[in-house]
C-alpha cells in the first residue's frame, strides 16, 4: 500500500505543472468573464444597448481563437512530466508516447501562432 502511494505522489509531482498551468488559465478566462459581465451589466444600466454586443464579442471569441493554444501547452509540460517518469523508469514505451504527446503540442501551439499570423496579415488582392 505504502508503495502504491509512493508512486501516486511521484505522478502527482509530475504532473502538477500542467494543473497549475490549466488553473491559471481558466482562472483568467473566468476573470474575464466576470469583467466584461460587469461591463455589460453597466452598459445596461446606463441605457447603452448599442455597445452590448461589441461588449460581449471578445468573451465569444476568446475561448474559440486560444483554447487551441492552452491546450498545446498544457500537453506539452504534461509530456515533459511523463517523459521524465519514463526516464527515471527506464521504460522506453512511455517516453516514445511522451515525445508523441509532446509533438502533438508543440504542433497545437504553432497552429494557433500561424493562424494568428494569417489574421493580423490577410493577403493582399492581386491587380
Amino acid at each position: 500500500m505504502e508503495g502504491m502511494f509512493a508512486i501516486g505522489m511521484g505522478y502527482v509531482a509530475l504532473l502538477l505543472p500542467a494543473i497549475l498551468l490549466f488553473t491559471v488559465l481558466n482562472a483568467r478566462h473566468k476573470s474575464l468573464e466576470k469583467r466584461l459581465d460587469a461591463l455589460v451589466q453597466m452598459a445596461r444600466i446606463s441605457g447603452e444597448v448599442v455597445g452590448v454586443d461589441e461588449i460581449s464579442q471578445p468573451l465569444a471569441q476568446a475561448p474559440s481563437r486560444r483554447s487551441v493554444q492552452q491546450w498545446g501547452i498544457i500537453l506539452t509540460v504534461t509530456a515533459m512530466g511523463i517523459a521524465i517518469a519514463g526516464i527515471l523508469m527506464g521504460e522506453e514505451g512511455i517516453i516514445g508516447f511522451a515525445i508523441a504527446m509532446s509533438g502533438l503540442g508543440i504542433g497545437l501551439i504553432l497552429a494557433q501562432v500561424w493562424s494568428d499570423r494569417i489574421a493580423e496579415n490577410p493577403p493582399k488582392a492581386a491587380l
